[in-house]
């Protein structure tokens, strides 16, 4: 009797560490700021990099800790990007140092005064260095934000594009991208959108957009002359989907199969956007993380695909997870949605022809 109770728990063990030893995808979690940012990224590895924290005091900081250390079952945060110097991407490390350990820290370099938030940059900019105990990383177009090696075979990598108005050059003998033709500039934008950082990350061949909030003429020149980004999985709406951002030249040649709008109730998810993704050879769905008020119902994504309908909101986030073998990917709504499956594109997949050429915003480029 002793025997065979002894060899029960030896099987025991043997099948817990069978499963223990499953390979992990990669998971996104977009976590609702409230038409801020805060994208968290977490590794096959468990390695966990953080895009932007969303707006100063209690309520993003929150969110974000609880979607860490409740839901992707992180003890810190191993690196903190932040995209610009915007309180809704950076405002919130004070009080999300508070709650979790945040080990490494990068961005586009620090200014000695805001552009844009001359009245608040001195407080946050200083709980900023404070958190990072005065050291963080610049990135530069082209830059890799180290990353560990999978031990399943398929590593991510997170690379940057662009950084200070800048981006990464056209790459040797590449054609001149004929889908980024017929789109005019608007006027230069003075504010520190146009410095965002923005990254793909790359998992076998699923590949993830996010360049902050990047306005037009600067996303203009990922695409043209040459494509400098390829066709991509998953876009997360820049600038929280405004039309100031979201350059149609782009949208066209990246031609993500998902769109995931980090916008708020009144903030973002322009319908002009959403029209313009519709547009888009190979789109499948539209996420957003709240319901924009401000639209008609049909200029909106279905309520199975919006996390937050009301305003007041329960703060809901949205989980992507890619399966190990990068082949699939399943998005939803907070712990319990209704998850939807995708197949992950291959980035050689042949483009098709764009006939149409959807219209551009006009008016004044603000922060």
């Amino acid at each position: 009797m002793k025997i065979q109770t002894l060899g029960i728990a030896l099987l025991l063990i043997l099948c817990g560490l069978r499963v223990s030893a499953q390979p992990r995808g990669l998971d996104i979690y977009f976590v609702d700021t409230e038409g801020g940012a805060a994208t968290l990224i977490v590794t096959p590895q468990g390695e966990s990099f953080l895009i932007d924290c969303g707006n100063p005091g209690e309520r993003d900081a929150g969110r974000i800790a609880h979607v860490a250390k409740e839901v992707a079952h992180l003890t810190a945060i191993d690196a903190l990007i932040t995209t610009h110097w915007h309180l809704d991407h950076y405002g919130g490390v004070e009080e999300l140092a508070k709650h979790i350990p945040i080990k490494k820290f990068y961005d586009h370099g620090i200014p000695e005064k805001s552009i844009d938030d001359p009245d608040n940059f001195p407080k946050l900019i200083a709980a900023y260095k404070a958190a990072s105990k005065g050291v963080s990383t610049t990135l530069n177009p082209g830059d890799m934000v180290p990353m560990q090696p999978s031990s399943t075979g398929l590593s991510p990598t997170l690379r940057c594009l662009c950084a200070r108005s800048e981006v990464i050059p056209d790459k040797p003998d590449s054609g001149k991208n004929l889908l980024a033709k017929g789109v005019d500039p608007l006027p230069p934008d003075p504010s520190d959108n146009a410095n965002s950082l923005g990254f793909v990350l790359t998992y076998g061949a699923f590949r993830f957009l996010d360049l902050g909030d990047l306005t037009w003429n600067i996303e203009y020149k990922l695409v043209w002359p040459t494509d400098k980004i390829g066709v991509i999985d998953v876009y997360q709406s820049t600038h929280h989907g405004l039309d100031i951002s979201n350059n149609p030249a782009v949208i066209r040649t990246v031609r993500p199969v998902v769109a995931i709008y980090n916008n708020g109730p009144h903030k973002g998810g322009s319908p002009k956007l959403t029209a313009a993704l519709r547009a888009t050879s190979g789109l499948q769905a539209i996420f957003q993380m709240h319901r924009n008020l401000d639209a008609k119902p049909e200029e909106n994504a279905p309520a199975e695909f919006i996390a937050n309908s009301d305003d007041p909101c329960k703060g809901e986030f949205i989980h992507l997870a890619v399966a190990p073998d990068a082949k699939t990917y399943t998005v939803v709504i907070g712990e319990s949605g209704k998850p939807h499956a995708f197949e992950t594109r291959h980035p050689a997949e042949p483009r098709p022809t764009i006939n149409t050429i959807v219209g551009q915003p006009s008016g004044k480029v603000n922060p």
